[in-house]
């Protein structure tokens, strides 16, 4: 669609649109395949829309450059939004042209001309009335306005006071009214002087520009010709107003001189005065007599601001509401009881005797009356008074289904009205009651109640349409959640043709259903309509708000209640009636809906309880082939192992780092090979801890026959599976060899560090979860690193099917996000499969420091470089002279390039700075886990550079750090913002800048990533953190590269701690004798 169309804006102006949509300033207020309509968000705020019409793509917008005729940046950002939203898709039609239509110009003003006037001229009129006989001689005059440009609207008199125009008479001519008439009937008429100097009256045709000498003739014409136009009744002198117009009538004429009463005589037609009293309003008051019949006599007679009258003496009544009584024109008010008060006058004035009335009849009547607020009901007789009852008010709306066009936007139209038990009313209609459900019953209206509703709808963002309607607009894309609320609010909404309904009564019931399966049956009652649980989940799962009810209503989902049960569909089978689901997931279920679920028969409760709250395991100390000694929590730990094992579950050991995870799994392996299982165990870990567990396990479990599945040559290994108890392998291994290794059936399948399988759709997770094993075990520092459903994956390589594939899909998109009561159950849910103790849980168990040695193994192209080194330094040692200062020197050097070669190659080539290293791979994977558990630590090193190494890394992962080495200013400052800073995780120290002399007690890990030769400085760096005021216990690493110098020099602090330390002085000591041979034992 832009290539299409872009031709027709020029370069600048689709920059400018693109930096709009770019920035977010453009929002979409409604869009189709037809039409779109946007706001432009910045300073000039224009509104721009587009439109397929007539096969061509009409713009528009607010904006000044549009309106000069140019097409804009504001309309190329819309066509930006619509491209990316899908929007106008039938502009992209063949059919439609690829030239812009743009609006025309509206046309230029016209030139001043001869000024619009009106000219008054009498002309002799061709209709003719008959005339009174003294009249008969005079001809009729028609006053007829002549206009040059006669303008449809408005309909005025002109107000001219200095011309000499007749008096206006306004006449009621008695053959004209009719009583049953539901119009005010008149007639205009000119009161003249005749030539001989009588008084005579002719009629008046009035139009618009007739000329008038007063303000009232003016503003009286200027109604009788509006309410002609709008009736549409012929022109003439005869007029009819309407019930809402004697008001204003009324008052215009009250305390002139210019109405006239006209009947026909034996004299002709006469004309007498009528008076519009100042209080001209009347009110026909009601009684009730009953007679000895049982039947009641209604009388009636009208009370005015003088007196009353009787209806004999009253000469005219009408049904539009007026009164000829006394020589005045009243307006009446008939209390609702308009028929009723005709037939009485009707037979009083004929003196015939009005006819008596039922019980039912009377009744009825009493009620009309009260309706209208007649306030002579305390005289009637008691049978016939009204009880008034108050009741609550309901909205009711109705949205039409079309739409419409304000101020260039679509809106709908809503009608909103009130519901008083059945009885409805409009905001236009101010009666203050409503007939009630019983005939002596009426209700009272509550206007506070209904002004609430009306505010509430302005809150959803309807908007008054103004005119007096009582109707209301809206744009479109706020129906949905207009309806969705009111309807909740007990509404009754009617929108786009369709009828809504609350829910009611919601229920849901588990029983059992066979030997491992649970059946939840479930129901919402709309209106005495049942829909079963799972078509309202699977209508959520579309996004809907509503469900299509079996008599065509829709119900309104309880979208709280059935979000409880969304994880049903997709951790059970869903059928059209019930959802099954698995034993093991009983606990889960329970969790989420504990309160929201009825046991039919408790066998569900039982499961679920006994999942929850398994027996508690007693600490198992290890068997006879584990070389070692765990402290009371690790035993505490292998008993867990062995209870889920018995429970035939899988777990999640999710101890804090430091705490011996790798120790009791190997203790529980331990277990399972003095037990007899005679099948081999698979470990699955980082490629970086894979030496670890081959050192830990050759460490405290020797009798354990341990292989690692790794690197070339691998496939023999399987071939020879049942010769090993425990196989290590890496997760690139196991994604590279899934298909070899899902053949295999393992006795127990471990991951380490198994966050690595955090996203379920991922190669890994999927892998994992095809191997064959009786158990599975995952062990994890942090089985939660950002959100709970990270744990989901690793639970459904535990216990396969405990939350479903579907589930499991769901999560790995992060669509399924938990409200905070939810998580709260999940997590209780969650619980008998995770064992988790901090360092402070278990304090009492630990020892104040533990100091451990993380063997680091080089890979293919390190290894090779540093045996190259070795190799060329032990040839130039060979060849020096005896133990001279010179030989020793040369070995120093030699020692020092060899341990560089063992942290980093770029320590010995600023050039290979982005090279691989064992050490730092080992060091960060422990560093993320320590990050996401907001641990602390210290990092020592005696190569600054190194320590500079590992800076882009941390900074790639956002870690925020301290830097100190010997050009270090502000230590102070570093040091008291590592110490309070909770957001500063990291303190990098050099040896000789930070050796002694720092109060790091903030940090309760410390990584040493080169070994020192004397002992002491170690210490001392591993005392920076714990110090006086430490009050957890502090673990300190040492990374050794496996295979190097390092290793040698671990020895030699022992053995030959005196030479250790001078040669951490870098230069012999005196009195220190150094042998030649030493060195080159470190060279070997």
């Amino acid at each position: 669609m832009l290539n299409k169309f872009g031709h027709c804006f020029p370069a600048a102006v689709q920059e400018q649109g693109q930096a709009l949509f770019q920035q977010g300033l453009v929002r979409g207020v409604f869009g189709s395949d037809e039409g779109l309509q946007v706001e432009i968000l910045d300073a000039g705020g224009a509104e721009a829309s587009w439109q397929v019409s007539r096969n061509r793509l009409v713009p528009n917008c607010s904006c000044q450059d549009f309106q000069a005729g140019k097409l804009c940046c504001h309309l190329w950002a819309a066509l930006l939004l619509a491209d990316s939203q899908g929007d106008l898709g039938k502009a992209r039609r063949k059919c439609v042209a690829g030239k812009i239509c743009l609006a025309a110009a509206p046309p230029p003003a016209p030139a001043p001309s001869e000024p619009d006037y009106q000219t008054l001229e009498p002309v002799q009129s061709g209709r003719r009335r008959s005339p009174p006989d003294d009249f008969a001689q005079e001809p009729q005059v028609n006053v007829r306005l002549r206009r040059r440009d006669r303008p449809p609207e408005p309909v005025l008199p002109g107000l001219n006071p200095a011309c000499d125009s007749p008096e206006i008479l306004y006449v009621l001519c008695e053959d004209k009214l009719q009583g049953q008439d539901e119009f005010l009937r008149l007639e205009t008429w000119w009161k003249q002087q005749r030539p001989d100097g009588r008084a005579g009256c002719r009629p008046f045709y009035p139009e618009a520009g007739s000329q008038v000498s007063s303000q009232t003739d003016f503003q009286t014409l200027a109604l009788l010709l509006r309410k002609r136009q709008e009736r549409g009744d012929t022109s003439g002198n005869e007029f009819r107003l309407p019930p809402g117009a004697l008001q204003e009538f009324f008052a215009l004429q009250a305390g002139s001189c210019h109405l006239r009463w006209s009947a026909e005589s034996s004299q002709g037609r006469q004309f007498h005065r009528l008076q519009v009293p100042a209080v001209f309003a009347a009110e026909l008051e009601f009684s009730f007599v009953r007679n000895e019949q049982g039947q009641y006599e209604v009388q009636a007679r009208m009370q005015t601001a003088e007196r009353p009258f009787a209806l004999e003496e009253i000469r005219w009544l009408g049904l539009c509401g007026a009164a000829v009584a006394g020589g005045c024109l009243f307006q009446v008010h008939f209390a609702g009881a308009e028929r009723t008060a005709w037939e009485l006058w009707q037979a009083a004035i004929n003196q015939l005797k009005a006819r008596a009335r039922t019980y039912f009849e009377a009744l009825a009547l009493a009620r009309s009356l009260f309706l209208a607020g007649n306030p002579r009901d305390t005289s009637w007789p008691r049978e016939l008074r009204c009880q008034v009852c108050r009741v609550q008010v309901r909205g009711v709306l109705f949205v039409k289904t079309g739409e419409y066009k304000f101020a260039g936007r679509e809106q709908l139209h809503a009608d909103l009205s009130f519901d008083y038990e059945g009885r409805r009313c409009t905001g236009t209609e101010r009666q203050a009651r409503l007939p009630g459900t019983s005939l002596n019953q009426v209700l009272e209206r509550d206007f506070e109640a209904e002004a609430g509703l009306q505010e509430r709808l302005l809150q959803l963002g309807f908007q008054p349409e103004g005119g007096g309607t009582g109707g209301y607009r809206l744009l479109p894309a706020k129906l949905e959640g207009a309806v969705l609320a009111l309807v909740m609010e007990d509404w009754l909404v009617t929108a786009a043709g369709r009828t809504y309904c609350k829910p009611g009564e919601k229920k849901a019931m588990v029983k059992g259903a066979g030997l491992d399966w649970f059946e939840i049956k479930g129901e919402v009652d709309f209106k005495g309509q049942k829909m079963p649980l799972p078509k309202l989940l699977q209508a959520l799962q579309r996004g809907a708000s509503s469900v299509r009810l079996d008599d065509g209503t829709y119900g309104i989902l309880p979208r709280e209640w059935l979000e409880k049960f969304t994880a049903l569909t997709e951790i059970g089978e869903t059928t059209d009636q019930r959802v099954l689901l698995h034993r093991r997931q009983a606990a889960l279920v329970q969790a989420l809906l504990r309160e929201r679920l009825q046991d039919a028969d408790g066998q569900f409760t039982a499961v679920a309880e006994a999942l929850q709250h398994p027996p508690v395991p007693g600490p198992r100390l290890p068997p006879q082939g584990f070389q070692g000694t765990l402290r009371p929590y690790q035993q505490d730990g292998l008993g867990w192992l062995l209870a889920m094992r018995d429970l035939g579950l899988g777990g999640c050991l999710a101890d804090d780092m430091g705490l011996g995870k790798t120790v009791q799994v190997l203790a529980l392996l331990c277990w399972q090979k003095q037990s007899g299982s005679g099948k081999t165990s698979l470990v699955v870990a980082p490629k970086s801890l894979l030496f670890n567990w081959m050192s830990e396990a050759a460490r405290f479990a020797p009798a354990l026959r341990c292989r690692s599945y790794a690197g070339p040559g691998r496939e023999r290994i399987l071939a020879e599976l049942q010769q090993s108890d425990l196989l290590l392998t890496t997760y690139g291994t196991l994604r590279a060899d899934v298909e070899l290794l899902s053949r295999c059936a393992f006795d127990y399948c471990i991951l380490d560090e198994s966050q690595a399988i955090k996203n379920g759709d991922s190669a890994t997770a999927k892998a994992v979860r095809t191997i064959k094993a009786e158990h599975r075990l995952a062990m994890t520092g942090t089985p939660v690193e950002n959100r709970l459903n990270e744990l989901f994956s690793q639970l459904e390589f535990l216990n396969p099917g405990l939350l479903g594939e579907k589930f499991l899909a769901g999560c790995s998109r992060i669509a399924y996000d938990l409200t905070e009561e939810q998580t709260l159950r999940l997590r209780r849910a969650l619980h008998p499969f995770l064992l988790r103790r901090t360092k402070s849980d278990v304090a009492r168990d630990l020892p104040v420091k533990t100091e451990k040695v993380l063997f680091c193994e080089l890979d293919e192209s390190q290894q090779q470089s540093y045996a190259e080194l070795k190799e060329f330094y032990r040839q130039e040692l060979l060849q020096a002279p005896g133990a001279g200062g010179g030989g020793k020197i040369k070995a120093l050097a030699a020692l020092l390039r060899l341990r560089q070669a063992a942290c980093h190659p770029g320590l010995l080539d600023s050039r290979l700075a982005s090279q691989p290293s064992a050490k730092l791979e080992v060091l960060l994977d422990r560093l993320h886990t320590l990050a996401e558990a907001g641990q602390k630590a210290l990092i020592f090193s005696q190569f600054s550079q190194f320590l500079r190494l590992l800076e882009p890394h941390l900074q790639q992962q956002g870690l925020k750090y301290c830097y100190l080495d010997g050009q270090t200013q502000n230590r102070g400052e570093l040091v008291q913002q590592f110490q309070e800073d909770p957001r500063t995780l990291f303190f990098l120290i050099s040896l000789k800048a930070g050796g002694t002399g720092l109060n790091l007690t903030a940090a309760e890990y410390v990584f040493l990533l080169d070994p020192w030769w004397n002992p002491a400085a170690e210490s001392q760096a591993v005392d920076r953190a714990y110090r006086i005021g430490q009050k957890k216990p502090v673990f300190a690493y040492r990374l050794i590269a496996k295979n190097t110098v390092e290793e040698k020099v671990l020895q030699m602090q022992e053995a030959k701690r005196h030479l250790a330390s001078a040669l951490l002085e870098a230069a012999p000591q005196k009195g220190l004798p150094l042998q030649l041979e030493d060195l080159r034992f470190l060279l070997q």
